[in-house]
């Protein structure tokens, strides 16, 4: 009879398994679908944000919006072209697994209150974008929005900042080894709230669950960050229960001291700071890392 039984829960055990396997992708990516978003939804003065797109190599366009350095606003995009081509850095937000770029506007305007100019582009399957997300796929996004930087707007690679938030750290630290090692790093790296992997993340919530063997989309990001050679700034709340502090301590550890140019690898620790809060629980905090960290940017051009 407990022979039966013991059979009885691994069977259980082995459907529920399987059942985690199929809808892994449902629980990892939370996209907030909508028809279009308009750059009025932004809720900013009008010509602060506009619209924009990048064409993925396997044929997906996906939109996103770009957020003016200083809140200038500007008519259309050749106003844009003169205002990218005052030098100030520019940021890639690289966003979460779930909403859309909607739910980034705090970060946004944050960002472009310090001057920096703001590239918040939706992922496939986000917003009003086609496509279904995976790994594979996001990382693909990411190479788009940078290419789109790059070669579309003309922008120098050295005033590029990948900036990932939670999942999007995954997606941003990939790109960021990939770029760095075909030798043409971002100026830096910023990485908030993010994971050693998605392994490591999933076992956190699942420690039943051998996790290794049924995750598709592994994001290794402790394994690659080594090849990362640009500044990095690290960002993580000590309260953080959905992608735990010990985490990014642990991602921190993996990568290299210092960049190729001699600028330390920072890591802001914001005590009580959960995930989704910082924004509001450490405003001050963030602002004066993000500035502080650009301006290093901005120094380093110079001397170069």
């Amino acid at each position: 009879m407990l022979v039966f039984y013991l059979w009885r829960v691994l069977a259980l055990y082995a459907i529920l398994l399987i059942l985690l396997m199929l809808v892994q992708r449902w629980l990892i990516y939370q996209p907030t679908r909508v028809p279009s978003l308009s750059v009025d939804q932004a809720n900013t003065p009008y010509g602060v944000v506009h619209e924009i797109s990048a064409e993925t190599e396997d044929g997906l366009h996906l939109k996103g919006w770009h957020f003016l350095a200083g809140q200038i606003a500007c008519t259309d995009q050749g106003a844009c072209d003169q205002e990218l081509a005052k030098g100030r850095p520019v940021v890639i937000l690289l966003h979460g697994n779930g909403g859309n770029r909607l739910h980034r506007i705090e970060t946004c305007r944050l960002l472009a209150s310090i001057n920096l100019h703001v590239f918040a582009f939706d992922y496939r399957g986000y917003a009003e974008n086609p496509g279904s997300p995976s790994q594979t796929g996001l990382l693909n996004d990411a190479r788009a929005f940078w290419k789109y930087a790059v070669r579309n707007r003309k922008i120098d690679p050295q005033r590029i900042i990948l900036m990932g938030e939670s999942l999007g750290g995954g997606v941003a630290t990939l790109l960021a080894s990939d770029l760095c090692q075909q030798k043409t790093p971002p100026a830096g790296l910023v990485l908030r709230s993010t994971f050693s992997s998605m392994v490591d993340a999933a076992s956190f919530h699942y420690p039943w669950v051998p996790v290794s063997w049924l995750l598709w989309d592994q994001y290794p990001s402790q394994k690659v960050i080594a090849n990362v050679k640009c500044p990095l700034l690290l960002i993580h709340g000590t309260e953080d229960q959905i992608v735990p502090y010990s985490l990014g301590k642990k991602l921190f550890d993996a990568a290299a001291p210092h960049s190729t140019t001699g600028i330390p690898k920072q890591m802001v620790s914001i005590k009580q700071g959960t995930h989704n809060g910082l924004i509001y629980e450490a405003r001050g905090t963030l602002t004066t890392a993000y500035d502080q960290f650009a301006k290093q940017i901005i120094a380093q051009t110079v001397v170069q």
